[in-house]
């Protein structure tokens, strides 16, 4: 089969205690099965002290991903992270001795087409780090391995796949033209995405355009682009936002505090409105004259290829997209606190961090993505129109 990965991911190395978050705190840890019946065959006092440290989920679900996970000491840590941030498993058992969960973090993987797509998560800082740390347009490595998938896949399958993979490669050139600036493309990736939604809609998949859609886009950008109304609810649209992002599942203390802060500055004063207006206007002025806006292809890239192929299933593929979009207007809301706080300055690594928070918050949570899929289907800010105007302000 085919395996797929972005250029950077082959540079990944974790920097274990050397980093400055530790993956191994803040969420639930499951343990696959093959790993639990290894941890009950561990002779010794290490092996009971594995056992003590393993519960049983209680749940109903005959289809749930996993039966067990390791018992969470105090601020969410693994019961094996020790004092310095390193692994008691690894250095007592090595490295083939963890479990799936720790083996594969901060991957991202997704199978189907027979073919495998890696990516990592900038939920990991490390990884962060390669997303935005280079300038250049992300490139994609395909190469055959000699696996399998566990699964076999009908030909309408295969079809539907081809189809999901073409058009989320087009999304991601047209996310990549720097002939335009960086909103103008955003927007063309919606309209696109709708385009493609309808196309899947109405089951003619041989209609989407695979190449660019240069008068269709045109077209819709005339219509979108007389919105006036829709422009003057932006500050609404960023409350509305708020809302919807303040009921998320909170996965750790820094999203809650920068949600706070959030709330403080543009939202609980009598001057929020027009201190959030002037510091978002500065900080695209500024993102523009430091050539800085790359940042921002290389996020969107990021959830592109990411997401957008996912909808392999449910054929989501705008749901997807307004996925990339709002993930996009959230960590400018917080790009945009961390340049107000800092007096009108905002570095790499400052994006790197933001990422961060906003990952570890979403893409690892099934209950916030499922939460975020229901909104956007029926909230009318997360809407093609409204999404547009936000995006443009």
């Amino acid at each position: 089969m085919k395996l797929r990965y972005p250029d950077y991911y082959e540079k990944f190395s974790c920097i274990a205690d050397r980093c400055e978050d530790t993956c191994c705190a803040g969420w639930e840890i499951d343990v696959d099965d093959d790993s639990y019946e290894y941890y009950m065959q561990v002779p010794g006092k290490f092996g009971e002290r594995i056992r003590d440290s393993i519960k049983e989920y209680q749940t109903d679900e005959e289809d749930a991903y996993e039966c067990h996970g390791f018992i969470l000491r105090e601020g969410k840590r693994c019961p094996f992270l020790n004092e310095n941030n390193l692994c008691d498993m690894i250095l007592e058992l090595g490295e083939n001795a963890i479990c799936d969960v720790c083996t594969y973090t901060p991957r991202n993987f997704l199978e189907y087409g027979n073919a495998r797509e890696i990516s990592i998560s900038p939920s990991c800082a490390e990884a962060g780090r390669l997303i935005f740390g280079s300038r250049k347009k992300v490139g994609f490595t395909e190469r055959e391995i000699p696996e399998e998938l566990d699964f076999a896949e009908s030909a309408e399958e295969l079809e539907i796949a081809a189809v999901v993979k073409n058009a989320r490669d087009t999304a991601i050139g047209i996310l990549q033209n720097r002939e335009k600036e960086i909103c103008q493309r955003i927007c063309d990736f919606m309209i696109y995405a709708k385009e493609v939604q309808s196309c899947l809609n109405k089951n003619k998949t041989e209609q989407i355009p695979y190449n660019t859609i240069k008068e269709r886009m045109e077209e819709k950008r005339k219509e979108l682009s007389g919105l006036t109304e829709k422009k003057k609810d932006f500050f609404l649209f960023f409350q509305k936002r708020m809302k919807s992002f303040n009921e998320l599942d909170c996965m750790n203390d820094e999203w809650g505090n920068y949600l706070e802060r959030l709330e403080i500055l543009f939202l609980e004063e009598e001057k929020g409105q027009k201190r959030y207006e002037k510091a978002l206007e500065r900080l695209y002025i500024y993102m523009k004259e430091k050539e800085m806006e790359y940042l921002w292809e290389q996020l969107m890239v990021y959830y592109a290829f990411l997401f957008l192929a996912r909808c392999v299933d449910g054929l989501n593929f705008w749901g997807k997209a307004q996925f990339c979009v709002c993930s996009f207007l959230v960590i400018r809301d917080m790009a945009m606190e961390r340049f107000y706080q800092n007096g009108e300055f905002f570095t790499v690594d400052d994006c790197v961090d933001i990422v961060r928070i906003y990952a570890k918050e979403v893409e690892h949570s099934q209950e916030n993505l499922e939460f975020l899929e229901e909104e956007f289907l029926f909230e009318e800010i997360y809407q093609l129109e409204a999404l547009w105007a936000q995006v443009l302000h």
